[in-house]
C-alpha cells in the first residue's frame, strides 16, 4: 500500500524537495545548479540533482512570465452562447459585406473600428 502524505508535509521544506529548492532559489536567484544543490543539502538534508533544480526553475519562470494562459472556460468568454445569436451575427455580417462590397473592405473596416 502506498504511503499517505499528510497535507502538512507539503508545506515543510524538510519533507518537500521542490519547496526546499524554491526557498533556496528565492534567496539566491542567480546561483548555479551545483551551488543550489549544496545549499539544499546543507540546509534541508535533501540530495537533489541539477535536473530537478532546472525543472523547478523552469516551472517558476513559466508561472511568472506574464503571458495569458488559455482557460477551459473560453466559451464562457464569448457573447455567442446560442445558435440564435450565431444566426443573427451571420445576418449582420452579410449586411456588412453588402455595404462594403468585399471581404477585404469589411475586414479593414472592422480593424479600424476595433483599434
Amino acid at each position: 500500500m502506498a504511503k499517505k502524505i499528510s497535507s502538512s508535509s507539503r508545506s515543510d521544506p524538510k519533507n518537500n524537495k521542490s519547496l526546499a529548492i524554491r526557498n533556496v532559489l528565492k534567496r539566491v536567484p542567480n546561483a548555479k545548479a551545483r551551488e543550489v544543490a549544496a545549499l539544499v543539502k546543507k540546509e534541508y538534508g535533501h540530495q537533489v540533482g541539477p535536473n530537478m533544480i532546472y525543472m523547478v526553475k523552469t516551472k517558476s519562470n513559466m508561472a511568472a512570465d506574464g503571458r495569458p494562459r488559455k482557460t477551459n472556460g473560453s466559451k464562457a468568454d464569448s457573447p455567442m452562447t446560442s445558435p440564435a445569436l450565431w444566426i443573427e451575427a451571420i445576418k449582420i455580417a452579410r449586411q456588412l459585406l453588402k455595404a462594403t462590397g468585399s471581404v477585404p473592405n469589411a475586414t479593414a473596416l472592422l480593424k479600424a473600428v476595433e483599434g
